[in-house]
């Protein structure tokens, strides 16, 4: 196991124990506000809590799927992507042979090159510059669109431009979802918001109850801790645990090459 492999595991244990200790303090709190209302002679009713605590759950649950649906879609279109990728580059170095023979060797080896740069893997090459692999590929896409202007007038080339065009698409669509679209702070705000609230209020009505077994809300407080953790590392498509498989390019860099 690498070094890059066990510092995002560590980055995932450590947000973990994070999201754990603060709603463990969320519930710690509501247990002292509790205490406090429990000892009054005109403390408040168990039911009307009961339906709050049920309300901010169910708005909890809610929240959290919300953020992990729309982390995980967005994770698997990222890998959607790739795969997409992987047969815009194929289709591109296949209709590159209706070019003259010569600039269809130029053609080749440039898409060989393109492909080459873009099969990283973040875990094995950790500091890989990501700017310049984008910037790289921007100035190779250009270089092929302007070789196959320069023989538009044979008939069949329109073909290859079409294919150089959804390359150019998908790189595009890759960079802003890979870069650019994220789930919005906000949701991420909100969700915080939400989870402490709904620990307050539990450990609110535990204590007003009279419930004595905090720890049996360990387990609860652990798994949305959990969840949420999860969420929030699909979010990260290069950076977490759960990061965009890279394998379909790194074996078109190879089928490619050996070509």
């Amino acid at each position: 196991m690498s070094l890059v492999t066990l510092s995002a595991i560590a980055g995932f244990v450590g947000a973990l124990s994070l999201a754990v200790f603060a709603s463990w303090l969320a519930f710690s709190f509501g247990r002292w506000l509790g205490a406090r209302e429990a000892q009054r002679d005109d403390r408040e009713h168990e039911g009307p809590v009961g339906s709050v605590v049920a309300a901010t759950l169910g708005l909890l649950a809610f929240t959290l799927a919300m953020a992990f649906n729309m982390a995980h879609t967005k994770h698997s279109g990222r890998k959607a992507l790739v795969r997409e990728d992987v047969k815009a580059i194929q289709m591109a170095y296949d209709r590159a042979m209706l070019l003259p023979p010569e600039a269809a060797e130029t053609a080749h080896e440039k898409l060989i090159e393109y492909a080459r740069i873009r099969a990283f893997d973040t875990f094995s090459q950790p500091d890989v510059p990501i700017a310049t692999i984008i910037a790289r590929s921007t100035d190779i896409q250009h270089e092929l669109w302007q070789q196959a202007v320069a023989h538009r007038e044979h008939t069949h080339v329109r073909f290859y431009m079409d294919a150089l065009s959804r390359l150019k698409n998908v790189h595009a669509e890759r960079v802003t979802m890979g870069m650019h679209d994220h789930v919005p702070f906000f949701v991420w705000v909100s969700l915080a918001i939400v989870t402490a609230l709904g620990m307050v209020t539990m450990g609110y009505q535990a204590s007003l109850l009279g419930s004595r077994r905090a720890r049996a809300m360990i387990p609860l407080i652990v798994a949305f801790s959990v969840v949420f953790c999860v969420a929030l590392d699909l979010d990260r498509p290069q950076r977490g645990v759960l990061r965009v498989d890279q394998s379909p390019m790194m074996r078109l860099a190879d089928t490619l090459q050996n070509q």
